[in-house]
């Protein structure tokens, strides 16, 4: 996996995000590192991802919005792209992944999807694997959107679906009840079977109630099982220092 040349972005593409809100964006990077490396984290399911990555060279890892924050921590320094939206808060978020050395580009479904979408779409091409909250911005929580079948369909690689539980945590009031972990206790990340993309857009509508299906399951299972399968897991991801990678890289 390629990464861009002292920290850019590949094809000119520059991120705002750092520069819009510096202070939070440094703010909201160190809780993460702090919280989430203190969290005693395993991965079930890793050997797919490993397999997928050897097959396919690439992977677009889907999630829910619920999970971005401990997610972002597995993200650190391992060749990722993401797409936030331009709304403050996702632009917040933004600063704190690119603080985290992940490269960011802007759009959602409402503002910006097009080229936001286009522009990740690029970057997947370049190496980095490109990374998706399929129920975000604003929902409805664990509704997935065709954004990550679509994107997957044009790069003819297959979505990765993951789901994350704790031990103990809490949820704020918002509308995907995003989860804080708290930094003790077990926490276990699921990966699941990946999901293969359609071969025409006609197809995208129903590998996006397949992804859907299938983080939905692995939530299931994370929350019902969390003891079991943290035991049976591993204390490193699939591949990488802390989160998924290229093989190749």
């Amino acid at each position: 996996m390629t990464r861009p040349p002292d920290g850019g972005h590949p094809g000119g593409m520059e991120s705002t995000t750092s520069s819009t809100y510096p202070i939070a964006g440094k703010t909201l990077s160190v809780l993460i590192r702090s919280l989430f490396s203190a969290m005693d984290l395993r991965w079930w399911g890793g050997q797919r991802a490993i397999d997928a990555l050897r097959e396919h060279g690439n992977l677009v890892i889907t999630f829910w919005h619920e999970w971005v924050l401990p997610l972002s921590f597995t993200l650190e320094s391992n060749g990722f792209a993401a797409i936030t939206s331009e709304h403050h808060d996702g632009a917040r978020l933004g600063a704190a992944l690119r603080n985290l050395d992940v490269v960011t580009v802007h759009g959602s479904s409402s503002r910006g999807g097009i080229l936001g979408f286009q522009k990740l779409e690029a970057l997947a091409r370049e190496g980095l694997s490109p990374v998706i909250s399929v129920d975000g911005p604003k929902g409805p929580p664990r509704k997935a959107k065709q954004g990550a079948a679509a994107l997957a369909r044009r790069l003819q690689i297959p979505m990765m679906p993951l789901a994350f539980a704790a031990e103990y945590s809490i949820r704020f009031k918002t509308w995907d009840r995003m989860i804080l972990p708290a930094p003790w206790g077990k926490a276990v990340v699921v990966v699941a079977d990946p999901v293969m993309p359609a071969t025409d857009r006609s197809g995208d509508e129903q590998a996006t109630l397949c992804l859907q299906q299938s983080l939905n399951e692995a939530t299931e299972l994370a929350g019902g099982q969390l003891h079991q399968l943290w035991q049976q897991g591993t204390g490193t991801s699939p591949v990488g220092l802390s989160g998924l990678t290229s093989a190749t890289r």
